[in-house]
């Protein structure tokens, strides 16, 4: 009986280290799938998974694309922030707070487009979030 109660106590601790292997195997399974899922469906919109399609989406603030890009694999600071940059000079405000709530980088040609455009709500969410000229 004492041996049995030992092995109770042990299970908990077995059965969260089982859920965290199989959260972990089954995360990246998932994960490489939805990549594979993206690719297919920017290639069904007939969008090249590039870098500069990527930015020219951010651009035009085509959300639909842009988040597939990142679905399926594309760093948002790709092209050197050229996502962020292409957004921010064309007025598309809610792209580059997607952009930056995804980890874009606040940059200082970004903030320049913003400035020389006349985007100044643009400028003002990117000195916010640490744009440097």
């Amino acid at each position: 009986m004492k041996r049995f109660l030992h092995c109770i106590k042990r299970i908990p601790g077995i059965v969260i280290a089982l859920a965290v292997f199989l959260v972990l195997v089954v995360g990246n399974v998932a994960s490489a799938q939805s990549q594979g899922e993206a690719r297919q469906a920017l290639a069904q919109m007939n969008i090249e998974y590039s870098e500069q399609q990527f930015a020219k989406a951010a651009g035009a603030g085509d959300m639909t694309a842009v988040r597939l890009f990142v679905d399926a694999g594309m760093n948002v600071n790709s092209g050197g922030g050229a996502a962020i940059g292409l957004a921010a000079g064309r007025g598309q405000t809610e792209m580059v707070k997607w952009l930056l709530g995804n980890g874009a980088k606040p940059t200082a040609n970004a903030l320049q487009f913003a400035r020389t455009r006349g985007h100044k709500d643009i400028e003002n969410i990117l000195v916010a979030a640490g744009a440097k000229e």
